[in-house]
């Protein structure tokens, strides 16, 4: 407290000091509670409209390949990817789908479930592969609703001509659910460190790299690929807000 000078006036310096503080106290925490406040609804709309425009992204990709057509964007896309011949390259991107196909694909369902489940992320361990088997599900319906033919050597390389729809591609769908929330599971949940950032960079890359191996393959068109991303996107999204319900409640 200011002792008064001997005219009984409170310093002039003193007195701004106080004025200060006062003002610090009243204004300073509700205003950075605000700033949190606007950030946090900025962060809420570009996350709602990123979300939309996949699935707007995903209808439209879905009504082009209901309608059976080759599209001209898909053969010269392909035809770019299989045009590179780096050893590296070929290698990795005709490697990069062999987690998707049997027998690797059940392991990878067991691998994620007990990687998780060793970090002592229990609930992500099953939400993970509960969540992918779903979106397989969901991706192979989708498949029989469009029945769209997979790519024909009459217009690209095909590596092997499999059975089944093109489009969403499963095998994106696969590694974007489980990969994908997987990377995210132990980027939320575990300390930073050399192993997990190795981890998370390779949970990433078995993402990226699968849509553009399909194409490389031969066993999908690019708006495969694509439109798998969009939707595993989307199912990512929610399969992560069901898990943060969760561990609110069990919190």
């Amino acid at each position: 407290m200011s002792l008064p000078t001997s005219s009984g006036r409170v310093p002039e310096d003193q007195d701004q000091d106080t004025r200060a503080r006062t003002a610090h106290a009243v204004s300073g925490p509700p205003a950075q509670a605000r700033r949190e406040l606007r950030r946090s609804r900025t962060f809420l709309r570009v996350y709602v409209a990123v979300l939309a425009l996949f699935l707007a992204g995903f209808l439209v990709l879905a009504a082009l390949a209901d309608t059976h057509t080759i599209l001209t964007f898909d053969v010269v896309v392909t035809r770019a990817i299989q045009s590179v011949h780096m050893p590296l390259y070929q290698w990795v991107l005709t490697h990069e789908s062999d987690l998707g196909f049997y027998p690797l694909s059940p392991f990878t369902f067991v691998a994620v479930f007990a990687l998780l489940f060793a970090l002592g992320q229990r609930l992500d361990a099953v939400l993970a592969v509960l969540s992918a088997l779903l979106a397989g599900l969901l991706g192979g319906g989708i498949k029989l609703l469009i029945a769209r033919a997979r790519p024909s050597s009459a217009f690209v390389h095909v590596t092997a001509h499999l059975n089944g729809y093109g489009f969403p591609s499963g095998h994106v769908i696969h590694y974007t659910t489980l990969f994908g929330f997987a990377c995210y599971a132990i980027f939320a949940g575990q300390k930073r460190g050399p192993w997990r950032d190795a981890l998370l960079a390779v949970l990433a890359l078995l993402v990226a790299l699968v849509g553009p191996s399909r194409v490389y393959l031969g066993e999908h068109w690019p708006t495969d690929a694509l439109g798998a991303y969009l939707l595993g996107g989307l199912w990512l999204a929610g399969t992560i807000e069901v898990q943060r319900a969760l561990l609110r409640r069990i919190a």
